[in-house]
């Protein structure tokens, strides 16, 4: 049987295997984003996983397995990683988890197709079960950079992240239009598109429109030179094969399908070919002690061209998937059985995840990985600089802030420097971890000033100097700000 007749008999097998191929593209554009794995035995394990279900995009086990690696490594650099990484981690657990649900289920099918009763494949099921969940999962992410940024600074058009980041691909870019006329209509519109694009998603009728909007829009945010925005669009385009219509999905993977074996061969190979020559790229450039924005620029434009291909891909199965629809075998996009429905339910434990994480600034928890990149949003102190949503303070860890004056420790020269306000919790969390043996700190904390010294019996200083607690090191974490008296700056 070929691999278009196996597409054509089970369509649902053939949208996971579409999807896992983006997985690894993904993982691949973090990989030339962030160059931290090289140097870690996880980054490693990730990698020869990447390349496993890229080469084997069939194997739901291979894509379990990395799915497993994937989730270890990122959280194994908690809580210091990336917005999108700590949601991505979410997203792979949520599919990782489908695919138990599918494992538990099959019994039932073997049942059903023992009393002659079609039942959908272990792929379809897997794929039918996670996609419904991790398209909320993505609305819930896009409407909560729309929440965040309503606060006044973001409205403020000299420190505004709307308003510099414009300025900043300008910059970068020239042809772009940048003035001080530009500012409001920047800031507006940015907050447009951003809500536009998830209330489009909401309705199938209209997702391609929102599709079209979001590929345009992240495109040219992924011309921004900030490390980490283009590693940001490439999760979002693997997301978006999920929003594609029935018919565009299944245009694409019967394409995919009808492709010669050595095409398909030869797409792998210089895929797989680029990323180890941007990745041999970047480690000459890191010798010669460039800095993290020229390695940022090699992966970039590495990955530019296969970002291209994936839009102009999508954009043609929007275009001639509708038209084509005898081409492809279309499958349910719910799950067939109540049991299926039942253990779909299970899932529902990650939009809730995600949602409580989105909250986490206005409840007093974390004020980073909490979706508020780029954002402008100052909840700490009980000084809330949001539009509308005040910060109830559930938790106290933003209320006990703290401005170090002096140190003899490197890692505190930004926030001496800055003027820039920090809650205690990080200050343990970075006094705890200083490699100074005489390691003393001056800060002023709640009006009091205090000079923390390792080994010193103060109480002030034997808790600074004390970690954290594994689990709530991992899960916490808060960005510094600016103090009261003026605007918040733009951070990610």
């Amino acid at each position: 049987m070929t691999e278009f007749q196996r597409v054509q008999n089970d369509p649902g097998a053939g949208r996971l295997q579409f999807l896992t191929i983006m997985i690894a593209i993904s993982s691949m554009t973090h990989m030339v984003s962030f160059q931290w794995w090289t140097d870690l035995l996880t980054g490693q394990i990730v990698l020869g996983a990447t390349l496993l279900i890229f080469l084997f995009p069939g194997s739901a086990s291979a894509l379990a397995v990395f799915l497993v690696c994937s989730i270890i490594h990122w959280f194994s650099l908690a809580p210091r990683i990336p917005n999108h990484v700590f949601f991505e981690m979410l997203v792979h657990l949520t599919l990782l988890s489908s695919l138990g649900l599918s494992l538990l289920n099959s019994r039932q099918r073997q049942a059903n197709e023992a009393s002659g009763d079609a039942s959908p494949s272990f792929a379809t099921t897997a794929f039918n079960l996670a996609r419904p969940y991790m398209i909320i999962e993505l609305i819930i992410l896009y409407l909560f950079t729309v929440v965040h940024k309503l606060n006044f600074d973001f409205f403020n058009p000299e420190v505004s992240c709307a308003v510099s980041m414009h300025h900043d691909v300008a910059a970068f870019i020239p042809g772009i239009p940048e003035g001080p006329w530009t500012e409001w209509p920047t800031i507006i519109g940015t907050l447009l598109i951003e809500l536009a694009i998830p209330i489009l998603f909401i309705a199938r009728r209209t997702r391609p429109f929102g599709l079209l909007l979001g590929i345009g829009f992240h495109l040219f945010l992924a011309l921004h030179p900030h490390g980490g925005i283009y590693s940001f669009t490439g999760l979002l385009f693997t997301l978006y094969f999920l929003l594609l219509p029935d018919s565009s999905e299944d245009w694409l993977t019967s394409r995919w399908a009808k492709m010669p074996t050595v095409g398909r061969i030869v797409f792998k190979c210089v895929v797989i070919g680029g990323f180890f020559l941007t990745v041999y790229l970047q480690t000459l450039a890191s010798g010669e002690g460039k800095p993290f924005a020229d390695l940022n620029a090699i992966g970039f434009i590495a990955w530019l061209p296969l970002a291209l291909l994936i839009a102009g891909a999508y954009i043609l199965a929007l275009i001639f998937g509708p038209r084509n629809e005898h081409d492809a075998k279309l499958s349910v996009d719910t799950s067939n059985s109540q049991a299926e429905l039942r253990l779909g339910r299970l899932l529902w434990i990650f939009p809730i995840l995600i949602l409580i994480n989105g909250s986490s600034p206005y409840l007093g928890l974390k004020t980073t990985t909490a979706f508020s990149m780029f954002s402008n949003l100052r909840t700490e102190g009980g000084q809330s600089n949001h539009v509308i949503l005040p910060n109830v303070a559930l938790f106290k860890y933003q209320e006990d802030l703290v401005e170090v004056l002096n140190s003899n420790d490197s890692q505190f020269e930004k926030l001496v420097d800055s003027g820039d306000l920090i809650p205690w919790f990080e200050i343990c969390r970075m006094a705890s971890k200083s490699e100074i043996a005489d390691a003393e700190i001056t800060c002023v904390r709640n009006g009091t000033t205090l000079v923390l010294k390792r080994g010193d019996l103060s109480k002030e200083s034997q808790e600074a100097f004390t970690p954290h607690p594994w689990l709530a090191a991992k899960f916490l974490h808060f960005r510094s700000i600016r103090p009261f008296d003026q605007p918040q700056k733009c951070c990610w």
